[in-house]
């Protein structure tokens, strides 16, 4: 990679690492009103329980506090990237005293994060447009985007320098605040040793669960392969070897053609027992490794597709299982539903997760519900305490990363 190349790289992650920044710091700011509003109620509430009119309103006040708490919490991991992007986190009930610390310290901390982001934003906003409309207004109102008052074109025309300083400040700021405030968010909501223990055992609960239901699919898959395909074969062959039985000593000749016809249907049993036998565990895998698995998968995939695969140890065989099958979900996924002419497979190994990045030039709008194996590779990925982070807006292109720990 070039060095204007290396730029152009870091200006784009940092570009995006702010855009996530103001997102989540604008939701921090909606959440923080949220926690005002729940405030005002919660009070209102223990007034009217006083006077033995609001019970039934204090527990549902209870119900929503948790609730939003929950919500906050949810958006706390995603940004932190410590759960998979699309489902949050599993479930986590955090302590009723707990909910109210949280409410008490967001309703400030969410709303002061989200003021200095308007802030600055604004300042961006003003300077950079002060030139256009400063002549407009009274001459008893001098506007002062950088502090200093606008009442000149040579002070107009300086204003955009002091939205660079605003924009700089920006970019600085608002991914901190976000940060932090996430920080705070996971620290109280789950800093107890009891909450990152209830925590865990939710999250390895739902994890059997989803290993369960993987495990569950895969049987039904391999059971109607096995039915549906060579259970059928040998029918036929064994009805044919019945008429040959009848049919040797009369018509010899016809016989021997049913046993050629039988013959047949046997290899093509055995061929589609193959198939079945390569779905459960490929053998290119076990014999010649991950790396050439997938080139092997990506000379046979109909959409051109090329593979880029980074030095691998050899993994766990479950893992190196897991990948294939992503890898072969996702390019069968491309085939049936984008409409794409080419597919590019990035594998690596880092810190250690194993890597999986797969992009088609399809038409994008790739929808999990709507059975298009997204799902499919998003529960397999799960099994593993894997994230899967799917991105397909209209048009494309589409992008599926997925991350796998080396072992388990």
């Amino acid at each position: 990679m070039t060095h204007a190349g290396e730029l152009l790289h870091q200006h784009r992650t940092a570009l995006e690492h702010t855009a996530r920044g103001a997102r989540y710091t604008a939701s921090a700011g909606a959440g923080a009103l949220r926690s005002w509003a729940l405030s005002g109620g919660f009070l209102l509430t223990h007034v009217l329980v006083v006077l033995l009119v609001g019970a039934s309103l204090l527990e549902r006040m209870k119900r929503l506090l948790e609730q939003s708490t929950e919500k906050d919490l949810r958006l706390a991991r995603a940004h932190l990237d410590r759960d998979s992007d699309r489902e949050g986190p599993p479930s986590h009930r955090v302590e009723f005293r707990v909910s109210l610390c949280w409410m008490v310290a967001h309703s400030l901390a969410g709303l002061a994060c989200a003021l200095v982001m308007f802030v600055l934003a604004v300042g961006v906003v003003v300077s950079l447009t002060c030139p256009l409309w400063w002549w407009m207004l009274p001459p008893e109102i001098a506007v002062s985007p950088g502090g200093y008052p606008v009442d000149s074109w040579p002070a107009a025309l300086l204003t955009p320098i002091v939205a660079l300083v605003y924009l700089a400040l920006f970019v600085v700021c608002v991914p901190r605040l976000a940060d932090g405030h996430a920080l705070l968010a996971h620290k109280m909501l789950l800093g107890t040793n009891r909450g990152r223990l209830r925590t865990r055992i939710a999250e390895v609960t739902a994890l059997r669960q989803t290993a369960l239901e993987a495990h569950g699919l895969e049987l039904r898959r391999i059971e109607r392969d096995l039915h549906d395909g060579t259970q059928n074969r040998l029918v036929a062959v064994r009805m044919h070897l019945g008429l040959v039985e009848r049919l040797l000593a009369e018509d010899p000749e016809r016989a021997r053609e049913l046993v050629a016809v039988a013959k047949g249907a046997a290899e093509e049993a055995l061929g589609e027992l193959r198939g079945v036998v390569r779905s459960i565990y490929p053998p290119i895998l076990a014999d010649q490794g991950l790396a050439t698995a997938l080139s092997s998968l990506a000379s046979r995939s109909t959409v051109d597709c090329s593979v880029d695969v980074s030095e691998l140890s050899r993994l766990p065989a479950a893992v190196e299982t897991a990948a294939y099958f992503v890898v072969t979900e996702a390019l069968t996924n491309i085939t049936k539903h984008s409409g794409a002419s080419r597919a590019h497979v990035v594998v690596g190994e880092h810190d250690g997760e194993i890597g999986i990045e797969v992009t088609d030039d399809g038409r994008g709008g790739a929808d999990e519900q709507q059975g298009s194996g997204l799902s499919g590779i998003r529960q397999r990925v799960a099994a593993f305490e894997g994230r899967t982070r799917i991105i397909s807006p209209p048009g494309g292109p589409t992008t599926i990363e997925v991350k796998l720990p080396c072992a388990f």
